[in-house]
């Protein structure tokens, strides 16, 4: 009887999805990059918001925030 529940705490624990993983410094610059920004003047990452500042080709400033748990954009904006 012992079989039946360790199988199925099993399936349990390989159909959970795992954690993902924080979105890394990198993948903000590509994310920012593919956006329009082509000069990066500043990024940091505060409370678990990325904070990307930059310009793009026309030279207008560009801001965007990337939530970093998850990868979502939740601000961007030119000026």
């Amino acid at each position: 009887m012992r079989v039946v529940p360790a199988f199925l705490a099993m399936s349990l624990a390989l159909a959970a999805p795992a954690a993902a993983e924080p979105v890394t410094i990198e993948e903000v610059r590509g994310l920012a990059f593919d956006k329009g920004i082509v000069k990066i003047e500043e990024v940091e990452l505060d409370d678990g918001i990325w904070e990307v500042e930059g310009y793009d080709a026309s030279g207008h400033e560009i801001e965007m925030r990337v939530e970093a748990a998850s990868g979502q954009i939740i601000k961007l904006e030119r000026d």
